[in-house]
């Protein structure tokens, strides 16, 4: 269960690289043997890569992966460094303090308001929750990292 949840952005990730390389071949596929447009595939890959990106957001904290100024926060030492990390985690938290509180009132006008997607009809909150959900897990993962929840007992 560990393991799951260790890894749980990167198996959703994956899975939903496989469904979107599959659905794009098939209409790919489907369109220059039968010459049959199925349109609504776009509309499923993109909303797939919405989610894809917003779970590898969130995935990068895991191992400090994400973009950043590694040539010089290397160079910090001592006080700075410790002010750098306190202050790249209140940052980092605001922002995502931000996402969620946007992120949360756009999915509920979404789904107060009914909004369905344009071809398949679906539920425009649907699309709309990865972002709250990016925010919460980017948190989780932020946090865990920092303050080595993990039981990794390394120097930052």
């Amino acid at each position: 269960m560990k393991k799951l949840w260790n890894n749980f952005e990167d198996y959703l990730c994956a899975i939903a690289l496989i469904i979107m390389c599959l659905v794009t071949f098939i209409n790919v596929f489907s369109r220059k043997v039968t010459w049959l447009n199925l349109s609504f595939t776009q509309e499923l890959v993109t909303t797939m890569f919405v989610w894809v990106c917003c779970l590898a957001a969130a995935s990068a904290f895991k191992t400090d992966s994400h973009m950043g100024f590694a040539y010089f926060t290397n160079k910090l030492t001592g006080n700075i460094k410790f002010m750098h990390r306190y202050l790249r985690i209140i940052l980092c938290m605001i922002n995502y303090g931000i996402w969620l509180c946007f992120g949360f009132e756009m999915v509920y006008r979404q789904y107060h308001y009914g909004l369905l997607t344009g071809v398949l009809e679906m539920p425009s909150w649907l699309i709309g929750i990865a972002i709250p959900v990016s925010a919460i897990l980017s948190i989780i993962r932020l946090l865990e990292y920092e303050f080595k929840w993990k039981g990794n007992k390394e120097e930052y």
